[in-house]
C-alpha cells in the first residue's frame, strides 16, 4: 500500500472512533446518556427540596415514598374540580446518599389537616429510588 492510503485509513480510523466515543458520552453519576429530562431533574433537584411544607404525623417530619428509578411523573390529587395535576419527579436517592433529613434542619413544618384538600398535605413525598 502506499503510505499516504494508509495514512489517510488510520486517520479515517481514528476519527470514527472519536466520534463514537463522543456520542456514547455516560452520564457521571448514572452510567447513561443523560437527557434532556435528566439535565432538568438534576438543575430542580440540586435547587428544590424533595419534601414540601407538610410532616407525616407519626413521625413529625417528611417521608419519602420510594418509587422506581425510571418513574419521571406522579400525579398530585386534590379535592375540588380540576385540581389534581400531573407533576414532575426530579429528585432520586443514590447509592452514596449522604444521609437523612435529620432534625429538619431547624425548619418547623406543617401537620397533617383534620380534613386534608391535597395528597401533598399527608407529609408522603414520592422519590425515585437508585439505579
Amino acid at each position: 500500500m502506499k503510505p499516504t492510503t494508509l495514512l489517510l485509513a488510520g486517520l479515517a480510523a481514528a476519527l470514527s472512533l472519536a466520534a463514537a466515543a463522543e456520542a456514547l458520552a455516560v452520564h457521571p453519576h448514572h452510567g447513561y446518556h443523560a437527557t434532556r429530562a435528566d439535565r432538568i431533574a438534576r438543575y430542580n433537584a440540586a435547587n428544590r427540596p424533595w419534601h414540601g411544607d407538610y410532616a407525616y404525623t407519626p413521625y413529625g417530619t417528611p417521608i419519602a415514598l420510594v418509587v422506581p428509578p425510571n418513574a419521571k411523573m406522579h400525579t398530585s390529587y386534590a379535592w375540588g374540580v380540576s385540581q389534581s395535576e400531573m407533576v414532575p419527579l426530579y429528585h432520586q436517592f443514590f447509592r452514596d446518599y449522604p444521609g437523612e433529613l435529620g432534625a429538619g434542619y431547624g425548619r418547623q413544618f406543617r401537620p397533617t389537616p383534620y380534613w386534608p384538600s391535597h395528597t401533598d398535605q399527608f407529609g408522603v413525598y414520592p422519590v425515585r429510588g437508585p439505579w
